[in-house]
């Protein structure tokens, strides 16, 4: 596996990443992180779930 590891700025929320030649052709795996921690804010008031309707079977999860 050849790693690549490139720090960049994101401005106007767009990233641009230019990779050796080796890579062309090939599928690639890309994963983004953040140097700070802003992941409650990101998160914050973004995702809701409504859990009201859910049913509990303990019985189904010990069958498993």
């Amino acid at each position: 596996m050849l790693v690549l590891r490139k720090e960049a700025k994101v401005k106007d929320k767009i990233l641009v990443i230019e990779l050796p030649k080796e890579f062309n052709e090939q599928d690639v795996e890309i994963i983004i992180r953040l140097k700070s921690e802003i992941e409650k804010e990101i998160l914050a008031d973004q995702i809701k779930i409504d859990t009201t309707k859910w049913k509990f079977n303990r019985e189904e999860i010990y069958e498993r």
